[in-house]
This record gives C-alpha cells, structure tokens and sequence, in this order.
C-alpha cells in the first residue's frame, strides 16, 4: 500500500488557512472597519456622546480624500454626500467622514444607528437597513404594523 502522506499535508493546510482566516476575522483586519482602524489615528475625545458602538479617528486629508482612499479598498453598498460630509454604509457598518479643522474626523459606527443618526443626509440613498432583513412592512390590515 502507498503512503499517502499528501493527505496529511492537505488536512495540515487546511486547518493552518482556517485559523488564519479565523485570526484575521476576530483581529478586525477586515472590512471598511478594519481599514480605518489601522489607517487612521484613533480621536476617542471625538466619540459621539452617548453612542458606545461609534469611533472616531481623524486624518490631515480633505473628506474627499479619505472616502476615495477607503472605498478604492473597500466599496460601499451605498454611498451619499452634501457639505456636511461623506456617508458610507457597508453591510454592518457605516463610516462617516466629515470636515475637522484642516482635515477629516471619521466615525465607525453601526449601519442602523448612522441610518437614524444622519437620516436627513442618507434616507434618501439609503433606504431602511436592519440586521434582521426588515426592508417592508406592508401586507394588509395589521400585518407588519
């Protein structure tokens, strides 16, 4: 019988991608989430108030800047503009990048309360987001209200 040691090597290189891929989820290293955190300067002195989900970094760059540099690596599902500021929202998170001083201030935050948050800005691009699929309401008398 022939030793069949590539079995071995393959069932070792699986589990060595799976926990690489397992540290590299937990670590935040991914997403729009993780791109700010390890790009820009942490400002927790700018963290809204009252909202312990949201974070704030800033850069020395113009908003324009910013939102082309992190959606060059990470494209949002919906993105929304005016003079106050820059609104991505990707599938769990938003990042919002505003004008701060001579630069930007970027606050992470949850998808559903920077929909609530900035409502006025992005509903119109937007549309309803919620982490249990909750897009319509309607249906008939009573369902759904």
């Amino acid at each position: 019988m022939k030793p069949r040691y590539w079995i071995v090597i393959a069932a070792v290189a699986v589990v060595i991608a799976l926990i690489v891929g397992l540290v590299m989820i937990f670590a935040g290293g991914g997403g729009a989430r993780g791109y700010v955190t390890h790009n820009y300067t942490r400002a927790a002195h700018l963290d809204i108030a009252g909202d312990d989900d949201n974070e704030a970094y800033t850069s020395p760059k113009p908003p324009k800047t910013v939102a082309a540099e992190i959606t060059a690596k990470w494209r949002p599902q919906a993105q929304s503009s005016d003079a106050s500021g820059i609104y991505l929202r990707y599938s769990d998170d938003a990042v919002i990048i505003q004008p701060h001083q001579s630069g930007s201030v970027i606050h992470l935050m949850d998808a559903d309360r920077a929909y609530h948050r900035y409502h006025s800005h992005v509903g119109h691009v937007w549309g309803w987001t919620s982490t249990r699929g909750e897009s319509f309401r309607g249906g008939g008398p009573g369902v759904g209200k």
